[in-house]
């Protein structure tokens, strides 16, 4: 059983099914191409509306919270 790191409640395990999510610090802008240093944002997946993927991802029924597993 995982837990939120939020609440400690228990949270669901699934999926976000898209081609692309990027995070971009507060005050960046989105890029084609990211470099290796994640701190200047980065982009989970490829950039095509063709390649769709299963990110796997966690939901909190209690916070109302997604987590996004990060791993490439």
């Amino acid at each position: 059983m995982k837990k939120c790191p939020i609440c400690s409640n228990e949270i669901l395990e699934g999926y976000m099914e898209t081609s692309a999510i990027e995070w971009i610090p507060k005050h960046g802008k989105s890029k084609l191409i990211y470099s290796k240093d994640r701190a200047n944002g980065f982009r989970l997946g490829k950039h095509s509306f063709g390649n769709m993927k299963k990110q796997t991802s966690y939901f909190c029924t209690t916070c109302n919270k997604i987590i996004i597993d990060c791993n490439m």
